[in-house]
């Protein structure tokens, strides 16, 4: 039997597509904002380098490490109102960040509330893609992940001009608007009800080794339909369906196929078993998912893939919270510096395209796109500090990080689909968030120790750099984990 959807890889697909493409930018904007908002914070609130680094480091961590949660969430209430809440937040918390005056406001205001609310937005579009698209599935997360680049592109001439209308207050103000908006691109997402996982799945009842004794009352013309339905056939198709590790036989499927070959009389009894089970499959899955978390680390090198992502978004906060005021440094003026990330958003655009593309190709693996992009990426931080002592030197600095830097957020839900598995790939998505959220929590404020102990930009830098080559030779050893596995 096959019961197929016409909005796989096509249709409706492409406009959930658009809106994870709008969320990815709209929370790319907000995630670059510290970079470009940090020296009016310096000059505003605090002097305090490490201090204030603390503020941007508490966004980019808080919008990462909730992954876990933000799977919990959309697991309750669906992608659709995930996202509405994830704008309510941003929405909130940047409102509120507008009038404080203290560091302290700031990181719980602007860091802890603004940056949930990114991160529940950010887990939808990282997730839902999957849903909706199969063959076309590494190009659709090229262009959502592309969503990303643009808000890089945007955040630094609309933050420099807001900064100098309205100052810091002002602009905090305006971005929560603008934030707001998530609310909207959320809207246009299905319910999970309609959700390929629930309705689209292919399946053969007659071929499936392991769902043959939940289909066969159905195909047996000898059997009277008081005998194809009981208690205990039930209760068998329930406990045989929940052992099943790959979705082969969805939920609705096992319902109509309980329906179909139950009595009229009795078609209440099996609508109540089969919300029973529902009830406590929920559950029971609910209750596993530490196991199946712990399970994860050890599926196919998926432990070295998170440690190689640790070291990634240590890097990567440290540059982007950094860059500004380093470029500041060097003697760039802060219109400049701010422009830095227009520089970088262009060719960071292109790259997301491109690795979705060249992710759909089989002839390329997505490990080695991974390892050479991470790879490339480190040696162009390690090029800053020859790189840096003018401002056309920063420019083209910007443009290197940026054609490299943005390729491997495209392959990540690719590379845990790869790893773990489409079925794991919620949970997967979590953990890898989580994973970005502890070094994009440590890495400013290393970076600022770095700094202030040492008296030189550069060897910050240079730390960001040898991060992303640790990343990559972590990637490089993926391949050997899965033979062994």
């Amino acid at each position: 039997m096959k019961h197929q959807r016409k909005d796989i890889d096509r249709g409706y697909a492409w406009v959930v597509c658009v809106a994870c493409f709008a969320l990815e930018v709209l929370c790319g904007a907000l995630n670059s904002s510290p970079g470009v908002i940090t020296p009016a914070i310096l000059e505003e609130v605090d002097g305090d380098l490490v201090k204030v680094s603390w503020v941007g480091s508490t966004l980019l961590g808080t919008f990462s490490m909730c992954g876990p949660l933000a799977g919990i969430i959309q697991d309750r209430i669906g992608n659709r109102w995930t996202c509405v809440l994830g704008g309510i937040l941003m929405f909130v918390g940047l409102t509120a960040a507008s009038f404080c005056r203290t560091v302290t406001g700031l990181i719980l205001t602007f860091g802890v509330i603004a940056g949930l609310g990114c991160g529940l937005a950010a887990n939808v579009s990282g997730v839902a893609p999957s849903n909706y698209f199969n063959k076309r599935l590494p190009v659709a997360y090229g262009i959502c992940m592309s969503g990303g680049a643009l808000g890089l592109l945007v955040i630094g001439p609309l933050a420099v001009q807001l900064l100098e209308m309205y100052r810091l207050s002002g602009t905090l103000l305006i971005l929560g608007a603008i934030a707001f908006n998530v609310c909207l691109a959320g809207a246009l997402i299905r319910p999970s009800s309609t959700l390929m996982q629930e309705e689209s799945m292919s399946i053969d009842l007659a071929s499936q080794e392991d769902t043959g004794e939940i289909c066969d009352a159905q195909g047996d013309p000898t059997m009277t339909m008081q005998s194809q339905f009981n208690v205990v056939t039930v209760e068998n198709t329930i406990a045989k369906f929940e052992q099943r590790e790959e979705d082969h036989c969805s939920p609705a499927h096992l319902a109509w196929i309980v329906k179909e070959n139950s009595p009229g009389k009795s078609n209440e009894t099996a609508e109540s078993l089969l919300e029973h089970s529902s009830h406590v499959t929920t559950e029971n899955s609910r209750s596993r998912i530490i196991p199946q978390c712990l399970a994860l680390f050890c599926t196919n090198g998926f432990f070295l893939y998170l440690l190689s992502i640790l070291f990634w978004s240590l890097g990567d906060a440290a540059c982007m919270v950094h860059l500004p005021n380093f470029a500041e440094v060097k003697g760039s003026t802060p219109a400049q510096s701010a422009s830095l990330f227009t520089v970088m958003g262009v060719p960071a655009l292109c790259s997301g395209l491109l690795a979705g593309f060249a992710s759909s190709d089989p002839a390329i693996g997505n490990i080695i796109l991974h390892v050479g992009l991470q790879g490339m990426t480190g040696v162009s931080l390690l090029l800053l500090p020859v790189l840096s002592h003018t401002y056309s030197l920063q420019m083209m600095f910007s443009a290197l990080y940026g054609t490299y830097s943005q390729g491997p957020f495209t392959l990540v839900s690719p590379i845990c689909i790869e790893l773990i598995g489409r079925s794991k790939l919620a949970i997967g998505y979590g953990i890898c968030s989580f994973s970005f959220g502890l070094g994009n929590m440590v890495g400013p404020p290393i970076a600022s120790l770095i700094y202030e102990s040492t008296g030189e930009y550069d060897f910050t830098f240079l730390f960001s750099g040898a991060c992303f080559i640790i990343s990559a030779f972590l990637a490089l050893c993926i391949p050997l984990a899965k033979k062994t596995t």
